[in-house]
């Protein structure tokens, strides 16, 4: 035989079986059980359930300062 021939015949083989091993992948691929995906909330909403505590008399605080200059102005 010659060498060209066995080289060729090889190839075949090695061609085949790639084509083979596509298909298998393909359908495997496909024919996967589908598992459900799972969300979790605070994947969505930035929440870390601590609530943050606002002084009212904080709030006041500028509305007072904003009156301190118009009486000093009312002393002078």
């Amino acid at each position: 035989m010659n060498i060209n021939k066995i080289v060729k015949i090889i190839l075949a083989i090695v061609a085949i079986a790639g084509v083979a091993a596509a298909v298998y992948l393909a359908v495997k691929k496909l024919t996967a059980k589908k598992e459900p995906e799972y969300y979790d909330d605070n994947d969505f909403f930035e929440c870390d359930n601590d609530l943050e505590i606002i002084d009212v008399k904080a709030q006041e605080a500028p509305a007072e300062a904003e009156e301190a200059p118009a009486q000093e102005e009312a002393a002078e």
